[in-house]
């Protein structure tokens, strides 16, 4: 287990010392979906290369105008959520959705119009741009919906970028026919965008409302656009915007309900499936590495509190990968130092940005820590022997093996008890030769 000593030495300070005082208390905490949700879209940030934030920024701007316009409490739900999530679609695609420009190529963000973006297109690009847009908007939608959040969030998802006029991707619809929600969250990209665009927090406070109400009537509802305008002119709008708790306040919200033990795997597992099918993987390898990873933790007299919460840790191990470009991580070829630097920070992502979810300090460590040896030769931090969690070995050890026996782009998948015998050459280097015994126990046995 990890000591006390070696948490302080790395800041760990998210990570409770009593977790591995008495293990056997520590389990899967009750959440809400907005908790969770609030702080995993910080991961779609990092897919779509925003400065993080974006997505839980959006959910304020979007919350403030609906609560402005008086909105139900069911509607202030739907807003929040869909504000999270409306470019969750851009960390489903492979890249993300791009198009080539004179000047190379260039990413779509979440923000950009049609119109703006085809302004640097050369001619014969421009359906490209169109065709992602509307493909990045199908695939939010129908993550949304496997979320199980709702029609109504599902929708908005899918029609962020339809704009009043009527512009947009293939299928856009125009005025009130685009639902309320959608044109909430479609006004709340994108004065975010304008914000952060910006730059000067006082000079954007003085030009706000003006740059509002010049997309009234163009990309934004008029009614909608006057509102959000005079919202511009408070600062305890700005206040709130520049708030450095405004993760922690959008979480207090607990909007979505709290979540049963099975909804947050249910939850969670739609993150993995987001994970595997942008890195190119078998669907449902994430789930597979997580139902493994909990039977060898009950294997290792875990009790089964423990053993769920190192479900969720495995679930959500490699979402920090969505901050690595996918072709990295599919390289048949050796990396290069820049590229495998790159690739080496998912773990730190991914704990940094768990590490926000009350009850996960645990979970966010050993995700953090999947990737390090007992030999001292792993990353990030390069941990030795006990320093090495054991949650965090089972771990890699299930993603090892799940690994080992699938398609790659540079190697045939092996036989298990191949790959077994590779993990049983890493025992005391990479792996405890205990914690191999016990894993052969649970996916075994393999002939000698």
């Amino acid at each position: 287990m990890a000591s006390k000593a070696l948490i302080q030495t790395v800041k760990a300070d998210f990570l409770d010392p009593s977790l591995y005082d008495d293990p056997g208390l520590s389990g899967v905490p009750r959440l809400s979906r907005g908790t969770v949700l609030a702080a995993l879209s910080r991961v779609f940030d990092l897919a779509e290369g925003r400065r993080s934030g974006h997505a839980q920024r959006v959910a304020y701007v979007g919350v403030y105008l609906a609560g402005e316009m008086v909105l139900e409490p069911a509607q202030m739900e739907e807003v929040f959520f869909a504000c999270l999530l409306h470019d969750v679609g851009m960390s489903a695609g492979a890249t993300g959705p791009r198009v080539e420009t004179g000047r190379g190529s260039r990413l779509i963000s979440g923000a950009a119009r049609a119109s703006d973006v085809l302004s640097s297109v050369p001619i014969g690009g421009w359906a490209d741009v169109i065709s992602a847009l509307a493909t990045h908007c199908e695939l939010g939608a129908r993550i949304a919906r496997k979320m199980g959040l709702g029609e109504s969030v599902a929708r908005a998802v899918g029609r962020h970028h339809d704009c009043w006029d009527g512009s947009g991707p293939p299928g856009s619809v125009a005025g009130e026919r685009v639902p309320v929600v959608a044109r909430i969250v479609a006004l709340a990209d994108r004065v975010e965008s304008m914000i952060d665009a910006e730059g000067s927090p006082l000079l954007v406070r003085r030009r706000g409302p003006a740059l509002v109400r010049d997309m009234s009537g163009s990309e934004l509802d008029p009614a909608l656009a006057e509102t959000m305008a005079a919202i511009a002119g408070r600062d305890e709008f700005w206040l709130g915007f520049y708030d450095n708790d405004l993760s922690t306040s959008l979480m207090a919200l607990n909007y979505g309900g709290m979540m049963s033990r099975d909804d947050l795997f249910d939850l969670i597992a739609v993150m993995s499936d987001v994970v595997d099918g942008r890195n190119g993987r078998e669907p449902g390898t994430g789930r597979r590495v997580a139902d493994l990873a909990r039977k060898m933790a009950l294997c290792c007299d875990m009790t089964e509190r423990r053993a769920d919460l190192v479900k969720v840790a495995a679930l959500l191990q490699d979402v920090g990968t969505l901050g690595v470009p996918a072709q990295y991580l599919s390289k048949p070829d050796i990396l290069s130092i820049d590229e495998m630097s790159a690739v080496q920070m998912h773990p730190i992502y991914a704990r940094d940005i768990l590490s926000e979810i009350p009850g996960l300090g645990a979970a966010a460590w050993w995700v953090g820590c999947h990737h390090e040896r007992i030999d001292g030769k792993g990353y990030p931090g390069m941990l030795e022997g006990d320093e090495v969690p054991v949650e965090a070995q089972v771990i890699g050890m299930c993603e090892a093996f799940d690994a080992l026996t699938s398609e790659r782009p540079y190697r045939r998948a092996m036989s298990a008890a191949d790959a077994f015998e590779v993990m049983r050459g890493m025992g005391g280097t990479r792996f405890d030769p205990y914690l191999l015994e016990r894993f052969e126990s649970v996916a075994g046995p393999f002939p000698g």
